[in-house]
């Protein structure tokens, strides 16, 4: 099952609830491993925009790219992992390394990401 959050959807929160999290792809049970303690609002954990864009630009981007220069030369094997249904998350990777990328070009261009 294949599945699309566009970061637009995303563009006016100052937070992410654990829900909007895992709309991006985030799996729940490691949201705490990844983004830290949450603070807590009406009993939802939510985290900060900033802290969640500077793990994915700093943290999570530079581990994709490396891991993707790992595997380059066979992309196949990127294929066969659908196919096989491991969960290693490569359609979240991509979506996230494409919010960092668009973060980072309108930065470059002078304008304030989201």
């Amino acid at each position: 099952m294949a599945f699309v959050v566009m970061w637009g959807d995303f563009v006016s929160k100052e937070h992410f609830s654990a829900s909007d999290l895992i709309a991006l792809g985030y799996t729940p049970d490691r949201l705490t491993s990844v983004f830290g303690e949450p603070d807590s609002f009406d009993g939802e954990p939510r985290w900060d925009r900033e802290t969640v864009e500077a793990i994915e630009r700093d943290v999570l981007a530079p581990a994709v790219r490396v891991l993707w220069d790992a595997f380059a030369p066979e992309w196949n094997i990127r294929l066969r992992m659908h196919g096989a249904a491991l969960p290693l998350g490569w359609p979240q990777m991509e979506q996230m390394l494409a919010r960092v990328t668009m973060r980072e070009k309108a930065e470059s261009h002078g304008a304030q990401a989201s």
